[in-house]
């Protein structure tokens, strides 16, 4: 059963301008630290860490929180599959809320075109299998 759907999309170019301005400040306030070696081995990692913030805020929306007490940034890690998909685990709150809300599984899909970023998060579950409901 699907518990809950998120959508975001994000422009490469104003995270490139937020890299340039905050740089590792930023990069530690959002992402974990495999996230960050992953993008940073990328030619253009802006477009990567682009889509690892469309991910995060699409797990966010589809938890229906956003930044809360009750997961943020860094309770979300943005990871592949051995077949390169995206894939999201959750740490810390995060796995807590998991937990409460019966989440057994987490679809994610992102895509890049020229200028931006776009993920989708599915919940999928048990609705009422955890404490949430």
């Amino acid at each position: 059963m699907v518990i809950g759907i998120g959508i975001d999309i994000v422009e490469i170019p104003r995270v490139e301008a937020l890299l340039d301005k905050w740089g590792e400040s930023l990069l530690r306030r959002i992402f974990l630290p495999e996230e960050i070696d992953y993008c940073a081995g990328k030619k253009y990692p802006a477009s990567h860490y682009a889509a690892r913030i469309a991910v995060k805020e699409a797990v966010l929306k589809s938890f229906g929180e956003g930044w809360t007490e009750k997961i943020g940034w860094k309770d979300i890690l943005v990871g592949r599959s051995l077949k390169g998909q995206p894939r999201v685990t959750l740490i810390g709150k995060g796995k807590t809320l998991q937990a409460e809300m019966g989440v057994e599984t987490i679809l994610v899909s992102l895509s890049h075109a020229d200028s931006y970023s776009v993920a989708a998060a599915v919940l999928c579950g048990e609705w009422g299998a955890g404490s949430g409901e």
